[in-house]
Parts: structure tokens; C-alpha cells; sequence
């Protein structure tokens, strides 16, 4: 067994500190590792944040299963988030083809080893979680070897491996219909718990739970005190994040004055129809952002480094917008501005379209580095292109062959919407001079995985 990637679940630590946390735990520098931003439950616009539609379990309140104070209540807005979190990073590294990941969460901290070729190896090929720390619920466990038991009722998921198989047996699950807290969904979907109507729900008998002998990782936040899961931020008496205020376009704190500011003030009253133009049929070109924002997003976009890997097959410069912590302002930009326009042009019917997922990110075009992008067609419902600096390059634009017409609008903030997939294929011209840089966005209606 080797492990691909490993993501830290982060909501409330600076990153600076999550990777000196890493390098203390004798972390092999050979697995490269990503900072996840966590979803906050107690968020108003949690519904925004996740890729998918989910509801809170409504049977887990009961008196069945003794006086435990966490059988007898509702599960918490925080921990809906921990588990939707887990379920965003595992969808992820599904998505992106990992074999083995690393899941830690921003409160581990290291012992100062970590798993060796021949603990790993001992692993049995049928896993699909491996806890490197836990709280064992259950006295009676199966010792497979030397370095390897096979786990009961077991909590905690601050440090665990997860292989591909293991990922595929989660996203099967119907876990976001009945969301409940992570460590109970884990040992339910293993068949090892206490309460038995999880098990009913969640049982998966080719779901296999191992866990490592040898202690790697702790955990430092206490559910009884200081747990952002358990209590709300206004609760524990801390802001929701340690790390600085952000500024510009990163501090959204008051819509309406960061939707004044960025968004274009005709998407603001719904004029739709006059700001729109079709040139071709079914894309729509209409102003969206204000020069500002442009402005400051390519300033933001330049300050990490460009990746040139994520796509398979139509490969391009860029980074997502979760890497310059944009991408949960710009989920809501899609929901709240982009949705209605989607809906007015196309109209859209049904509660399918009543939340888009999107991946967004944003991309440089330059003649020395990558100039174009080949014709394909997008994996999405709809998606958005929004030209964040013309005048400042030649050539560049949007070609669809099947209408023989290229797409280049030539003000910055305006945002061109197409259908993704099957009617309209489509290519990024080259780029001959200068540096193109545009913001696209793939949006998902929710009956699309």
C-alpha cells in the first residue's frame, strides 16, 4: 500500500501552522499534501458549500439506546459540516483518481512517526479505512498480525487512510439523505456500533475497518469543550477563524456591500434581458463582474503556483478557486447571481436547479507557457467564462465550430454561459501575445453527479 495524497480538513487553523504540524510527525516529504477548507455547519449558507444535496438524519434523537447525552439530541449543525467535509474530500480524491489518501483534520498533531512500507504492507487488500488513531469503543477486537487489528465500535477520525475501494463504498452509501456524525457513519457503514438502526441504514458487509498498532497521531480538541462541532463559535467565545481578516474580495462578511462592489449593478436589478446578447444560439454574453474584481482576483490568482495536471485529457494552467480562498464567495456568486440568468435564458423548471454545484477555477493563457485549449465539450449542465483582462492579449476567444463563431468579448467582468456538454463543443483559441486570463466555471444541476 502506498498513499497517494493526503488532505487536511482545515476550518479554523492557519495553514502555516497545519504544515509545521506535518514536518513535527515526520511526515514523508514524498507525499505532497493539500490544505482543504472545511465546510462550517453553522453557516447560513451551508447549502451552498457541498457539492450535493444532503438532509440531517431525523431518527437519531432517541431514548432507545440508553441515557448517552449524544443519542438524546439532534445531530449539530457542526458536526453535519465535519461529515459533509469528509464526504467533499473523499469525493475528491475518488474524482481525481487516488488510490490510498490520508485524511487528517486540523486538530491532529503527530507523535513523531509515521506508518512504515512493512505496517502499511501487513494491511489486508480488502481495507477501506485504516485508523492511525482512535478511541476503541469495543473490548473485544480481531489482532490480524503484528501491526494490524480489524476494529469495532470505533470514534475519531482525525488521522485515517482510506483506499480507493473504500471511497467508491462511501459515495454508494445514502449518507447525504441521513446525514449523522462522521465517527458513527464509519463504524454503521462497518456494522460495528451500538446503535443498531445506523447499521440498518448505513451496513455496507464489503465495507472493511482495520486500524494500525502503533500510535502516529492524537488529537487535540476536547468534544466536551472545545469542539467547533459540538458548540458554536459564539458558544466557545472565539472568532470563527485565527487566521488575519481577509480583505478585498476575500472578505465577504457583508454581502451587500461585496455585491455592490464586484458585481455588475444591472445582474443586481435582474435586467437580464437588456444587458444580454446571443451571438450564437443558446451563449449569452452579459457584463458580471466589475473591473475591481477582475483586477484583484488576477492580482490574487498570481500570489500561489499554477498547476498544469488536474485535467486528463484537456490539461490546462490554472488553479482552482479553493486555492486562492475564493471558492466558497464564488459558490455563492453562482447560486445567488448566475442561477437566476441560467434559469431566465433557458427556463429551467424543476427543483433540480435549485442549487448548482460548480467547480470553478482560473485559468492563464500564455503564448510561451500554454496558449490554447483543444475542442471539447465540458462536464456540467451549464458552464460560465468570465474574461477577466481583455486588451491586455491578442488572439485568445472561445471557438465553437458547429456555429463557425468565436466568442472574445472584449470588456473586462463579462461573463459568457453555454450549455456543457452534447450541443455545443468548443476551444480556447492561442493566445499570440501577452497573458489571457479567465475565470470558468462547470455547474452541475443536482440530479447531475
Amino acid at each position: 500500500m502506498q498513499i497517494d495524497f493526503t488532505y487536511v480538513i482545515n476550518l479554523n487553523t492557519q495553514d502555516t501552522e497545519l504544515s509545521n504540524r506535518l514536518k513535527r510527525s515526520n511526515f514523508p516529504t514524498t507525499i505532497p499534501f493539500y490544505i482543504f477548507p472545511a465546510i462550517n455547519g453553522w453557516d447560513p449558507n451551508l447549502k451552498y458549500y457541498h457539492k450535493f444535496p444532503f438532509k440531517l438524519a431525523d431518527w437519531w434523537n432517541t431514548n432507545q439506546y440508553g441515557d448517552k447525552n449524544f443519542y438524546n439530541r439532534e445531530v449539530t449543525l457542526g458536526e453535519a459540516g465535519c461529515t459533509l467535509s469528509h464526504h467533499n474530500v473523499i469525493y475528491n480524491a475518488y474524482r481525481d483518481g487516488f488510490e490510498n489518501i490520508l485524511v487528517l483534520e486540523e486538530d491532529f498533531y503527530g507523535k513523531g512517526k509515521f506508518p512504515t512500507t512493512e505496517e502499511l504492507e501487513a494491511v489486508p487488500k480488502d481495507a477501506s479505512i485504516i485508523y492511525l488513531d482512535r478511541t476503541q469503543l469495543w473490548d473485544n477486537e480481531n489482532r490480524i498480525n503484528e501491526h494490524v487489528t480489524e476494529v469495532g465500535y470505533t470514534y475519531c477520525t482525525h488521522a485515517y487512510i482510506i483506499t480507493r475501494k473504500g471511497m467508491k463504498e462511501i459515495l454508494d452509501s445514502n449518507i447525504l439523505d441521513e446525514v449523522i456524525v462522521i465517527d458513527e457513519f464509519f463504524s454503521a457503514i462497518n456494522g460495528k456500533s451500538d446503535r443498531l438502526d445506523a447499521i440498518e441504514r448505513f451496513h455496507n458487509p464489503n465495507f472493511k475497518s482495520y486500524s494500525l498498532n502503533g500510535g502516529y497521531f492524537g488529537q487535540s480538541s476536547d468534544p466536551s469543550k472545545n469542539s467547533l462541532t459540538e458548540f458554536t463559535p459564539q458558544e466557545l467565545d472565539q472568532p470563527q477563524s485565527s487566521t488575519p481578516k481577509p480583505t478585498g474580495i476575500l472578505n465577504a462578511d457583508n454581502w451587500d456591500e461585496w455585491s455592490k462592489k464586484y458585481i455588475h449593478p444591472l445582474v443586481l436589478s435582474k435586467e437580464y434581458d437588456l444587458i444580454a446578447d446571443e451571438p450564437i444560439p443558446h451563449v449569452y454574453n452579459f457584463p458580471f463582474f466589475t473591473k475591481e474584481f477582475c483586477k484583484e482576483i488576477i492580482e490574487l490568482s498570481e500570489t500561489v503556483e499554477w498547476t498544469n495536471d488536474r485535467h486528463e485529457f484537456y490539461p490546462t494552467t490554472d488553479n482552482l478557486l479553493s486555492a486562492l480562498s475564493m471558492e466558497k464567495i464564488y459558490t455563492r456568486v453562482i447560486n445567488e447571481y448566475l442561477r437566476p440568468i441560467a434559469i431566465h435564458f433557458y427556463q429551467l423548471e424543476g427543483h433540480a436547479w435549485d442549487v448548482l454545484n460548480d467547480e470553478s477555477f482560473i485559468i492563464r493563457y500564455k503564448p510561451e507557457e500554454q496558449a490554447h485549449l483543444g475542442i471539447h465539450h465540458d462536464y456540467g449542465s451549464v458552464t460560465t467564462l468570465v474574461n477577466l483582462n481583455p486588451g491586455e492579449f491578442k488572439g485568445g476567444g472561445t471557438y465553437f465550430p458547429k456555429f463557425k463563431h468565436l466568442v472574445n468579448p472584449q470588456e473586462m467582468g463579462v461573463m459568457s454561459l453555454h450549455p456543457s456538454n452534447i450541443t455545443h463543443k468548443h476551444g480556447a483559441r492561442p493566445v499570440t501575445e501577452g497573458t489571457r486570463y479567465v475565470i470558468v466555471s462547470f455547474c452541475k444541476n443536482q440530479n447531475m453527479k
